[in-house]
């Protein structure tokens, strides 16, 4: 995964979230994992994570993010217009 599009994708998505640099870390690496594995199985899409983080701790994150972060589906709605 390319980190520049990691950033460029952050740096969009902070302006409708308010989540923090861990979160929003996770959920661009989520969204770019989509579109590089072609699944929403959160253990393929934990082999995609850039970094030297096993592929366990990468799936235990993605489990994290989905049990801790809520969000805003109205704000989710206006980010994809942008």
């Amino acid at each position: 995964m390319d980190c520049r599009q990691a950033s460029a994708l952050r740096d969009t998505l902070r302006a409708s979230f308010a989540l923090r640099k861990s979160r929003l870390e996770s959920l661009c690496f989520l969204v770019i994992g989509v579109f590089v594995a072609r699944t929403v199985n959160l253990s393929h899409l934990a082999c995609h994570f850039p970094g030297g983080a096993q592929t366990a701790s990468n799936y235990r994150r993605l489990q994290r993010f989905f049990e801790q972060v809520g969000f805003d589906f109205g704000a989710l709605a206006k980010a994809s217009w942008r």
